[in-house]
């Protein structure tokens, strides 16, 4: 048997580790949040407060009439056969407190937090309610409010004070940001022959450097700032290092001049699924990195959650200050469709891809055609789940669900797509999600050893830099 066994029907002993109380203390203080001397009466309080003022709650908590379309339709009670793990089971414990049948104690914020974070906010749950109850929402209020009180997912909040203070979820310097875009200039020099032009920001300089070939040019006067900023993901200058190259190389082909800003070298968003003032603390960061660069347009890299918030948070600003805000992805199709850039699906060989939809892309983002009409011009073969678009699988590690203790609990969540891939005849899966990514890189050894397959993944751009004729 896999050492990952899994007992269906009893997740309540899977939570994250808790952040430390003096972390929670300062991201409070940033957020301008004033602890709570009684953390009890205060989670009783904001829940009634929230139930008066939302909608999701108040139809959860008073109109649900227990269809089970939501059940049938949720991968977090499939795969786990725990009731409570489930959207009418989250509505449940809400009904119970709302409704004072409960009274809030310790037990009962350890079962909001526990299953309030075993949720994905993956928002299929909504498309299937014919109340359109939306769980995802409720989920980030609970969490929200959770956080508050001081009781919030370590992992989560490391990740966002890291993002706070650097600007990036890894803590990447800006002297590293150069070092590795510069490699991975020179290796695409190498594979494909071109010297990629580009221009970093060194904010800790207050200097705008041009590179060519991964080679330092020179110092670049004000006046001749590139119009435009990329926001890569920091998981890009590590692990998917085949997407950065496609942004690069991309952007070289349609003699796009741009700016990295070392201040935000980021597209995701942790507070998205923490708390609303932690998500606009972090969206600051691309509204202020785009202003301190002078731009005309801001191109948003791959992440589905980052393209949810920066697509609802920090496009409106940006645009109504005259900068055009776009996904990589409708710049690579408004390339295609104008004759603009060669692609050549042969360099992706002849297996097959199935492309499955980020949820936040899908249901959160606007954003499903696109890749689909990419991926036409750079695989020649690729078959589609058949639960697509609206209805995709998550793919198990959204909204916190990354933290190394939860890796059983995301192994159970990952077989949906995964069986959606193998029994469809799929050998490489394309998700252009940051965390899809992170989340398929620590799991799919595990899935493939479990299954005996060899399923491989990867991102859009990951193939666009492939395909790309230069």
């Amino acid at each position: 048997m896999h050492h990952f066994e899994f007992k269906l029907g009893d997740t309540s002993n899977i939570k994250p580790l808790k952040a430390p109380e003096s972390l929670v203390l300062k991201l409070l203080k940033k957020a301008e949040i004033m602890p709570p001397a009684d953390k009890y009466s205060y989670v009783e309080r904001r829940l009634k407060e929230e139930y008066m003022r939302n909608r999701n709650i108040k139809i959860a908590v008073d109109t649900c009439v227990h269809c089970g379309a939501c059940i049938d339709a949720c991968p977090t009670y499939i795969t786990t056969k725990d009731l409570k793990n489930s959207p009418v089971g989250r509505a449940e414990m809400l009904r119970d407190i709302v409704k004072r049948r409960k009274n809030v104690d310790d037990k009962v914020l350890e079962l909001l937090y526990t299953y309030y974070w075993q949720c994905l906010t993956c928002r299929r749950c909504g498309y299937v309610c014919p109340f359109g109850i939306d769980q995802a929402d409720i989920t980030r209020v609970v969490r929200g409010i959770l956080f508050e009180a001081g009781l919030a997912n370590r992992f989560a909040v490391v990740t966002i004070d890291k993002h706070i203070e650097t600007g990036n979820l890894m803590g990447i310097t800006p002297a590293a940001t150069v070092n590795i875009i510069t490699y991975f200039a020179k290796e695409i020099k190498n594979e494909k022959g071109i010297e990629v032009e580009f221009h970093i920001y060194r904010h800790d300089q207050k200097k705008m450097l041009k590179f060519r070939g991964g080679e330092l040019v020179g110092e670049v006067e004000r006046s001749q700032w590139p119009k435009a900023i990329l926001f890569p993901s920091s998981a890009d200058l590590f692990l998917n290092t085949e997407t950065l190259k496609g942004y690069l190389t991309f952007l070289h082909a349609i003699k796009l001049p741009f700016a990295v800003n070392t201040r935000c070298v980021e597209v995701a968003n942790f507070g998205l699924w923490t708390h609303e003032k932690l998500m606009k603390i972090e969206a600051q960061h691309y509204i202020d990195a785009a202003r301190e660069l002078g731009v005309e347009m801001a191109i948003f890299g791959e992440c589905g959650h980052g393209w949810r918030a920066f697509k609802n948070v920090v496009a409106p600003v940006l645009e109504k200050e005259g900068i055009k805000v776009y996904h990589i992805h409708h710049l690579v199709v408004k390339a295609i469709k104008e004759g603009r850039i060669k692609l050549n699906p042969e360099a992706n060989g002849d297996i097959v891809y199935m492309y499955q939809d980020p949820c936040q892309y899908s249901r959160g983002g606007d954003l499903y055609e696109e890749p689909r009409f990419i991926m036409k011009h750079v695989v020649k073969k690729q078959v589609e789940c058949p639960q697509n678009r609206q209805l995709s699988w998550c793919c198990g590690g959204q909204a916190g669900m990354l933290a190394d203790e939860l890796k059983p609990l995301r192994l159970q969540y990952a077989r949906l797509w995964y069986e959606c891939a193998i029994n469809n005849g799929a050998q490489h899966v394309v998700r252009p999600c940051s965390k899809c990514k992170g989340t398929l890189n620590g799991i799919i050894g595990d899935l493939n050893k479990m299954y005996g397959k060899n399923l491989t993944f990867g991102g859009v751009m990951d193939l666009v830099y492939k395909a790309l004729v230069l």
